[in-house]
């Protein structure tokens, strides 16, 4: 099979007959040189960066150009049912994909949040309801927020470098003793507050609007909740009428 050859091109051990003609195939189409190193690269890649991320994947493989790893992104993905172990290798992918996915969710959020401050590293305010904790200030979590926005989700090091190089936290150890992982914590703590917040403030939105238009919709006389005005005519023309009645 395809696959199968492209990882054992170089791992000296015997292939089949169909193999060895598939492994014709494959020096004539190209991936002479794809070793079973290559490919477990390209397997690490996909999960780090997703299938479709050609040339973030290239820039890990050694000695390959962006066009040759298409092509085999291209082969991977028509035939990668001929791996043996092809289900344990497109789970992996599809978890890091989906961390992708997920990490990007994030980012999406803190921005959306971010955009209604003017200045947020002074303006920010985090809706903590019950969850604000007692060893985090409201200075600190703003911090975070922002500089996960500037970073990117998940560069924990650089967060705890930027909390250690910023006059803002000269005195705080608390913030200066924390590792990447309680930080990464705190972060995803704040980031379900923020979650939260949003999708609260998506549905006043729709309910203004909603009230907006119900409001537009209306007629004058609804909204005001009087009957209209009469004009000169009809209202001699209704007094006509009642002394009519009078009369009779």
């Amino acid at each position: 099979p395809v696959l199968l050859s492209l990882v054992y091109l170089e791992t000296g051990d015997p292939l089949t007959a169909e193999e060895l003609e598939e492994k014709e195939r494959l020096l004539e189409e190209g991936f002479s040189s794809w070793s079973r190193r290559d490919f477990n690269t390209f397997i690490r890649a996909c999960e780090k960066y997703g299938r479709n991320d050609i040339m973030s994947i290239a820039s890990e493989m050694e000695g390959k150009t962006e066009e040759e790893v298409e092509r085999y992104a291209k082969v991977f993905k028509e035939r990668y049912k001929e791996l043996n172990d092809y289900d344990r290798i497109i789970k992996n992918i599809e978890r890091g994909e989906a961390r992708i996915s997920r990490r990007d969710e994030i980012m999406k959020a803190i921005g959306k949040k971010l955009d209604r401050y003017k200045n947020p590293w002074l303006e920010l305010k985090i809706q903590y309801g019950q969850n604000k904790g007692k060893l985090y200030n409201e200075e600190c979590d703003r911090f975070m927020i922002c500089m996960v926005h500037k970073l990117g989700y998940g560069n924990w090091e650089e967060l705890k470098a930027a909390f250690r190089a910023s006059p803002l936290f000269r005195f705080d150890w608390f913030v200066k003793s924390r590792t990447t992982q309680e930080l990464a914590r705190r972060c995803d703590t704040l980031i379900r507050l923020v979650e939260k917040e949003n999708q609260e403030y998506d549905e006043r939105e729709r309910q203004a609007r909603k009230e907006k238009k119900l409001a537009k919709n209306m007629t004058p006389s609804k909204r005001s909740g009087k009957q209209p005005t009469e004009s000169p005519n009809q209202l001699k023309k209704r007094k006509q009428l009642s002394m009519d009645d009078n009369a009779n």
